[in-house]
């Protein structure tokens, strides 16, 4: 992919209770669902997660920035900007914030986080967040372009079963 100016923008999303099939809820998945998305690189990521609204937000913030530092890692990014429909969420982030203070692992993974890149967080209405759009509204890679994200040569020789998972705890 080719270096991209300014800061990388991300959308968040969390959904505490998800509608859900009846085979899916009598077997026990996780109602919750947490989203995120990074446009310029054609990343939508979705995840059934169990927690409260600002809980699965926190997660979607968190899996997007260990996403970015694994997956992303010889894009050399250094400045993020994540967008969310959690007014809660951004003034959790603000400076002196009671959340952060209550939750002492999140403000150690926040500040570990901000070790590596610099990351701003704003507040976009749902209707604009993009971590919400179809899969379908993705553009594919142009031809004269190779995908940021690569499998590694274990994942490509390799066959394996995974079992499903039926959400994650946050």
């Amino acid at each position: 992919m080719t270096k991209k100016a300014g800061p990388v923008e991300c959308y968040i999303h969390s959904c505490p209770q998800t509608d859900m099939e009846d085979y899916l809820e009598t077997n026990g998945f996780a109602k919750g669902m947490i989203l995120f998305a990074i446009p310029g690189y054609g990343v939508l990521f979705k995840c059934r997660a169990v927690g409260d609204h600002l809980d699965l937000e926190f997660g979607a913030f968190f899996s997007l920035l260990r996403f970015i530092k694994t997956s992303l890692e010889k894009e050399k990014i250094k400045s993020v900007r994540v967008h969310s429909s959690n007014p809660e969420f951004v003034f959790a982030l603000s400076n002196g914030s009671k959340h952060l203070a209550e939750h002492p692992e999140r403000k150690e993974m926040l500040t570990k986080a901000l070790q590596s890149a610099k990351v701003e967080v704003s507040y976009i209405r749902r209707v604009d967040n993009k971590a919400l759009i179809s899969p379908v509204e993705y553009p594919s890679t142009p031809e004269n372009q190779t995908p940021a994200i690569k499998p590694s040569p274990d994942e490509q020789t390799k066959m394996q079963f995974k079992p499903i998972q039926k959400g994650i705890l946050l």
